[in-house]
């Protein structure tokens, strides 16, 4: 999410959360074992915005999760914080037809006139092209625009995908680039078609442009190395910065990403694989989030064979103008977890889950921590949902439980469920829900569990 577009300030019309001014704080910090990852069962490629309803929209590659659904096209996700995701469906029952029979990877989604536009790539070793979508709001309906914005052949160039519009509300600038460098190309005013001849902003070490406005500087994000060759992946991030959108983008030594520049953010361990691909996020008490996949070396493919891609997050540093992200690997920045200003925080004590959820006739206890802000009070109710193997959300599990809190007011409520002795085989999500009613949730915490046999995912 850019700040400068129109939609990085909006705020909540419907009283979920408060305008950011000087009286926010305090903010509300999630555990910190619910910190990575965040975006499950897959989430390579994020796109992230916030949307007018205060939640957080992730857009990702389509992948096959081995869920029996087959292929998610770009699969969408929504957050209060970054850290607890709920699936909220697939964008497009299908792939858009007009290039073949091409997956739908990278999707960039941006604020436009009277809705929002998804940008995405469709991947051709021959002539790769550039796709748009549009939608009244974020979580759709998607309607494909039938016709590639451009393609290789078009502009002129290779490796047109992994796009990502820079719109400063007078020009959109799209940056597109897959090892054959990385590229500047102005839009037409509607952003369906390329109006500006490309400009050349980094070499052919990289892919997946994302651009990021701070203190006068465009900051040009980019990964390098194979995202997904497995136990071996040597994706990482880098970034280089320019105060205009065409660059030069030099490195912190001075070096042009065009020369072989390049300042090193953030790259694999021991335990995460190929981080890259990322998005920067800004959560309401000012810092930056950076949002990117990463492999798990222990479990490197998904059920169906697709690179196991989850959605991470980890906080930014900013250190003499220069993104620094912990020591430089994946997770390395937890526990911090960005901070919200929301109606109430709930969260699993440190109890938790008694017992496992996805066990057919097992009775088991929940205990949720409730808080309200420090200064306001909360009354509403808390209640027990969950994501099914296929993903799919249940009715509320549980009967909500009422509370009245004062402001500042900590409580644990416990409740106690007996999972059905007909449950399937399959990852289980546990929510926290609370809100007004069970139809209006205005904060969640999410929990994973499997069924014996398998290992736990959290």
């Amino acid at each position: 999410m850019h700040p400068s577009r129109s939609t990085s300030r909006r705020l909540l019309r419907n009283g979920l959360l408060a305008a950011l001014s000087a009286s926010l704080f305090p903010l509300f910090a999630l555990p910190a074992a619910q910190a990575i990852p965040v975006v499950i069962p897959a989430g390579a490629d994020p796109s992230v915005i916030r949307g007018d309803d205060g939640l957080f929209y992730a857009f990702v590659t389509s992948d096959d999760w081995g869920d029996g659904k087959g292929m998610h096209n770009v699969a969408m996700f929504t957050s209060f914080d970054l850290v607890d995701w709920m699936f909220a469906g697939d964008a497009f029952d299908s792939r858009p037809g007009w290039h073949g029979d091409k997956g739908t990877w990278a999707p960039d989604v941006v604020a436009e006139d009277n809705g929002y536009a998804m940008y995405y790539s469709l991947g051709d070793d021959v002539n790769p092209c550039i796709g748009k979508a549009s939608a009244p709001e974020l979580i759709g309906p998607w309607t494909d625009l039938g016709r590639a914005v451009f393609c290789a052949k078009d502009v002129g160039i290779g490796g047109t995908i992994d796009p990502a519009v820079w719109d400063d509300g007078t020009t959109k600038t799209m940056y597109v680039g897959n090892f054959r460098g990385i590229y500047a190309i102005e839009l037409n005013s509607d952003g369906t078609a390329p109006e500006g001849n490309p400009v050349q902003v980094a070499d052919d070490r990289f892919e997946a442009p994302y651009i990021y406005e701070r203190d006068g500087y465009y900051y040009l994000f980019v990964s390098a190395g194979n995202c997904c060759n497995g136990q071996r992946s040597a994706y990482r991030i880098l970034a280089g910065r320019s105060d205009s959108l065409t660059g030069p983008f030099l490195d912190r030594k001075g070096q042009d990403l065009n020369e072989g520049g390049g300042t090193l953010v953030l790259a694999g361990s021991e335990q995460w694989g190929g981080p890259g691909h990322n998005t920067v996020v800004p959560d309401d008490a000012g810092d930056d989030w950076m949002v990117y996949h990463a492999i798990p070396r222990s479990s490197i493919t998904l059920p169906s064979g697709a690179p196991n891609r989850k959605g991470m997050i980890d906080k930014i540093t900013w250190v003499d103008g220069w993104p620094e992200v912990g020591d430089g690997s994946p997770t390395s920045t937890a526990p911090e977890v960005p901070l919200f200003d929301l109606p109430v925080h709930v969260s699993y004590a440190e109890k938790g889950v008694k017992g496992d959820i996805a066990s057919g006739g097992d009775e088991f206890d929940v205990v949720v921590r409730i808080e309200a802000p420090a200064d306001k009070a909360y009354s509403g109710n808390v209640w027990l949902q969950a994501s099914m193997p296929d993903y799919s959300m249940t009715d509320p599990l549980t009967d909500p439980i009422a509370v009245d809190l004062e402001p500042g007011e900590v409580i644990e409520e416990t409740f106690t469920y007996k999972v059905p002795g007909n449950s399937s085989q399959g990852i289980y999500r546990l929510f926290a829900c609370a809100g007004p009613t069970t139809d209006e949730i205005v904060e969640y915490a999410a929990h994973v569990r499997v069924k014996p046999g398998g290992e736990e995912t959290d």
